[in-house]
């Protein structure tokens, strides 16, 4: 007789109402009460084994009412078979289609953070090489080749300070817009900037070609000329905040967003944020700092002070949301989006699979934050991928490989955590993120709280949040 067993999973209640997230499939759905599939949740933990027979003593009804809830469990995957692996895991040949290349169009900036992963750690930028004309037509020509029939493909200049070499951005965008007309393709355009080089002309040419637009800033003056400086030491804060507001008063076609990094401290979430918003971006995201340097890391302290004040933040928004009210607090709409989709992570994220990096000299690299690591090194534009480096690192970096997050209900949400931060803390890109597992599952764990709030509540705010990510809204279903 057949063997089935619970399905990994995380119960939480929400709104006095009961909730099942199912890790296998991402689906989130109620518990009506005395229901037969609480029951035999009851039963026992995810993992254990029971046969169909087991189930008429774990339920109450007629014989037939018991054979569609088992079909209906085992349709839902609630229950999956003993034996069956609780990740399928997808496979990523080499020659997988990629849509996404960032360009280091320089290494330069005209910034020293204080706690940038490029610094040494005395003051100085390791990297100060810019891109030059024939490496960027090539990456261009790399991704298009790349991309099998994917139609829509993102370049993203990056830095260093990316603003310094804007003739090659200039260059490069005119010739990308010309390889997209040719094949049929559409192409987009996004920046992360240090803000400092914001003139009237670069926002014009920035609004001109719909170019998506990240600044770095880390919120109030206090917090951000902390560790913001000038190489000279003196704070960047009121130097950027006139082109910053220029850059948002423009009329972007994107929504222009504020990332935050959270360096030895945390300070106070909700006033940078909401001093952020008031400023005019749409969102504003929050990182803790990852750097080989441990005296701006937050300790665990810090990590749990973060959390507590994401929670606020949370509870914020969604008090907002039920108001009809939107509140740009990045953080949680991924996740919320994340959620809604029903996203079902096997790597952590798209480095190394349909996004790469490239850095000045045309190497292929895992991502921006990765660049110059010869782990991360996978080729260049110029001969192609390593394709045995890049298949051994799709493996080894896939879930079903990474043994700790077996059984943990969190796993195909976070999927292990950042590769970048697993080699800082980890030894290795695709180690787990152990040093932070327990604080992403009380962060996702609050998320989910949201989620049920608001899919109770308003619903329709959720498919709003997926619009704004690009998504379609889902189709009614009945779970």
């Amino acid at each position: 007789m057949e063997q089935v067993k619970i399905a990994d999973h995380k119960r939480f209640t929400a709104q006095g109402k009961e909730f099942v997230f199912l890790t296998r499939t991402g689906t989130i759905f109620e518990l009506e009460p005395q229901s037969p599939a609480g029951s035999v949740l009851d039963h026992g933990t995810a993992g254990q084994a029971f046969t169909q027979s087991d189930l008429s003593t774990i339920v109450e009804g007629t014989d037939s009412e018991k054979q569609a809830l088992w079909s209906d469990l085992l349709a839902g995957h609630l229950l999956i078979p003993e034996g069956r692996s609780a990740r399928e895991q997808p496979q990523y040949p080499v020659d997988t289609p990629i849509n996404t290349l960032v360009l280091h169009v320089t290494q330069a900036c005209n910034l020293m953070c204080r706690y940038c992963y490029h610094d040494d750690g005395n003051g100085t930028d390791r990297f100060s090489r810019s891109m030059d004309r024939a490496v960027a037509r090539q990456a261009v020509d790399f991704l298009f080749d790349n991309s099998a029939n994917l139609l829509d493909l993102v370049l993203v200049f990056f830095g260093g300070e990316p603003l310094l070499n804007t003739k090659l951005i200039s260059d490069t965008i005119a010739y990308a817009d010309t390889k997209a007309e040719d094949s049929g393709k559409k192409i987009s355009y996004a920046m992360t900037t240090n803000g400092t080089l914001l003139t009237d002309k670069v926002i014009a040419f920035i609004r001109e070609h719909g170019i998506g637009m990240t600044v770095s800033i880390d919120g109030t003056r206090a917090a951000h000329d902390r560790f913001r400086r000038f190489p000279d030491g003196s704070p960047s804060y009121d130097v950027i905040l006139p082109g910053v507001k220029k850059l948002l008063d423009a009329g972007m076609t994107k929504p222009v967003v504020a990332r935050v990094t959270l360096a030895k401290e945390v300070g106070d979430i909700h006033q940078s944020l909401t001093h952020l918003l008031d400023l005019g971006f749409a969102e504003a995201g929050f990182s803790p700092v990852t750097s080989g340097e441990n005296g701006f890391m937050l300790d665990q302290v810090q990590m749990n002070v973060l959390l507590d004040q994401f929670q606020t933040v949370s509870d914020l928004f969604v008090e907002m949301a039920l108001e009809n009210r939107f509140l740009g607090f990045t953080n949680l709409v991924d996740l919320l989006v994340n959620l809604h989709e029903g996203e079902v992570r096997h790597h952590p994220c798209g480095a190394g699979i349909g996004m790469f990096s490239v850095d000045p000299q045309g190497g292929l690299f895992l991502c921006q934050r990765l660049t110059h690591d010869q782990a991360a090194h996978m080729g260049d534009v110029f001969n192609g991928f390593n394709r045995t480096k890049l298949a051994a690192f799709r493996k080894d970096a896939g879930l079903s490989n990474k043994k700790p997050c077996d059984g943990c209900w969190a796993s195909s949400i976070c999927a292990g955590g950042c590769y970048h931060e697993a080699g800082i803390r980890q030894g290795s890109l695709v180690s787990p993120n152990l040093h932070y597992c327990q604080w992403i599952k009380s962060w996702i764990e609050t998320g989910l709280n949201a989620y049920a709030r608001l899919s109770v509540q308003v619903p329709d705010f959720l498919d709003n949040l997926s619009l704004l990510r690009g998504h379609e809204p889902l189709p009614e279903s009945i779970i």
